[in-house]
């Protein structure tokens, strides 16, 4: 089934022909075939909308998305300079940095795409009415998701639609083209077919699409309704947490927690997850994150301050000289710590006792999460890459929830994410908390459930964090852990915190990205209209 589908995508590329455009908002189709010499049938629209779903995937592994969006947020640092994060992370990017023409560039392909299909659909007399609201909802939901994340990069954008004047347009404000995002998603939801599996868009990935863009306008209320909705669907957790992220849970046909993923295949296209984390050192986990896993009690290893002068305190029984026992579950299941077992078939290294140093690691950890420990060939990975998932939706329920009404009816959302690996409860660990200490429960929470898939980016900026955050990078000193000794700290192994990477963030400038200048040059209606201090 996966393979067929990926089949399908790859046909399209060589029907359609991205080409190199200078302008990236010109509404005339870039791509050799346009509906109007194309679209005929069924399966022409559906060709035309692979081409809009092959805008999902990266040119190349080294771009990483939605992954490498950890290594900019205070989760994950990358040394690799030439693979671009880095200078995001440092807050050293400029209008010229690559990553940000690369995503613009790329949005406005699926978006250019979006508009020719929808545009051709209006005039095709081969197909009814129910049969053209099928491809249009997949066309919008896609328009949608992809105009969504312009806002969240770059704020205000150009409006483009179907209907749009083949000319260069302005920056809108963002609650202009967020009318646009509203629409697309309420004619997905009304049209979209339920499935499980998320290898499409489906009612259930409509309905988390309007649950985030209400997120990012702090509507609580319709975040709310918004998870009901999926629950409804029969979306639930995958009892397996570490299986989930690896290629037997993303295929698995009884797997009801995935709502929209990036499909991929062995010996047809290879997502180099497992190559990425595991093999090289594109990833590598700061202590921070890692000292966000409560212990195995329920409880932070150091006092979690909230709002209001609150805080949560700690659990006296940790111990610092051995930090990785009795931790929360997901630790080890989502990070390698050091002194812990290594293995990747892949490339023949094993560890029993994994020294970071041995393996070109600077910061003392680095993601698990979705690495295959037993892939035989890391350039052949067929792990799918998830980008929807009914956990967040726990989460950001939660989150509504406590800004809502308070903290009671949290509870059981965060129970039920813990007892899918074995974790003491909220309920039992924590059972008075109030409205603010919830809140940063229910934060830390998502850095520890979400980590290594791309949201904590997303997190910091809506949670106006970012500029107290985004600090030096800290991990271990990787010298000090010489010589394994069960876990104990003695003089060749040493837990000695350390700075690996120099950040600043400028609270007036970074929590968007720049316009990219060559747009800037190419559309005299942008020439003075970029972000804030750039």
């Amino acid at each position: 089934m996966k393979k067929n589908i990926l089949k399908h995508f790859v046909s399209i590329l060589f029907i359609l022909s991205a080409s190199a455009c200078s302008d990236y908002l010109n509404t005339v189709p870039i791509d050799k075939s346009s509906p109007d010499t194309f679209l005929q049938e069924m399966e022409q629209a559906q060709s035309l909308l692979a081409g809009i779903y092959n805008c999902l995937y990266d040119a190349n592994q080294n771009q990483m998305t939605p992954y490498t969006f950890e290594n900019m947020s205070d989760n994950s640092y990358n040394p690799h300079t030439w693979e671009q994060s880095t200078e995001f992370g440092k807050g050293t990017h400029t209008v010229s940095s690559w990553w940000a023409e690369y995503k613009w560039t790329k949005n406005w392909l699926a978006i250019s795409r979006s508009n020719s299909l929808i545009r051709g659909l209006e005039t095709i007399q081969s197909l009814s009415q129910a049969e053209k609201n099928l491809i249009l909802a997949e066309a919008r939901f896609l328009r949608a998701l992809f105009y969504f994340d312009l806002i969240w990069f770059y704020g205000r954008v150009p409006l483009v639609d179907e209907n749009t004047p083949i000319e260069n347009q302005p920056r809108e404000e963002i609650a202009t083209v967020l009318a646009l995002v509203h629409a697309d998603i309420d004619f997905a939801i009304s049209n979209l077919r339920h499935s499980f599996g998320g290898q499409y868009a489906s009612k259930g990935a409509a309905y988390m699409l309007k649950m985030r863009v209400a997120q990012y306008e702090y509507d609580h209320q319709t975040v709310i309704d918004a998870a009901k909705e999926i629950k409804n669907l029969g979306y639930a957790l995958y009892p397996d947490f570490t299986k989930l992220f690896l290629e037997e849970g993303t295929s698995d046909g009884a797997n009801k927690e995935i709502i929209f993923k990036i499909n991929y295949a062995t010996d047809l296209r290879s997502s180099y997850m497992t190559m990425l984390w595991y093999h090289w050192n594109s990833f590598q986990t700061t202590l921070p994150m890692v000292e966000s896993f409560f212990t195995v009690n329920g409880l932070p290893i150091s006092n979690l301050e909230a709002d209001g002068g609150e805080s949560i305190s700690k659990d006296p029984t940790y111990d610092p000289n051995r930090p990785f026992i009795n931790r929360d579950p997901r630790l080890h299941l989502s990070v390698l710590c050091p002194g812990y077992e290594y293995r990747q078939d892949g490339v023949s290294r094993y560890d029993a006792h994994w020294r970071p140093s041995s393996w070109g690691n600077v910061s003392g950890f680095r993601p698990k999460k979705g690495a295959n420990e037993t892939l035989l060939n890391t350039s052949n990975d067929g792990c799918d890459k998830i980008i929807m998932r009914y956990g967040e939706v726990l989460l950001a329920w939660a989150e509504a929830e406590n800004e809502l009404n308070g903290p009671a009816n949290v509870y059981p959302l965060i129970d039920e994410l813990r007892d899918r690996v074995g974790m003491v409860t909220l309920t039992a660990s924590l059972p008075n908390l109030t409205k603010q200490t919830m809140r940063a429960l229910i934060r830390n929470e998502r850095r520890v459930e979400l980590f290594h898939e791309g949201q904590r980016w997303f997190d910091i900026r809506r949670w106006k964090i970012a500029e107290k955050v985004m600090v030096d990078a800290v991990g271990l000193d990787v010298s000090k852990m010489k010589w394994y000794a069960n876990g104990e700290v003695t003089d060749d192994w040493q837990y000695v915190p350390m700075v690996i990477d120099k950040r600043t963030f400028n609270k007036d400038r970074d929590y968007l990205w720049p316009i990219p200048q060559k747009e800037i040059n190419a559309n005299p209606m942008m020439a003075e209209d970029q972000n804030p201090n750039y």
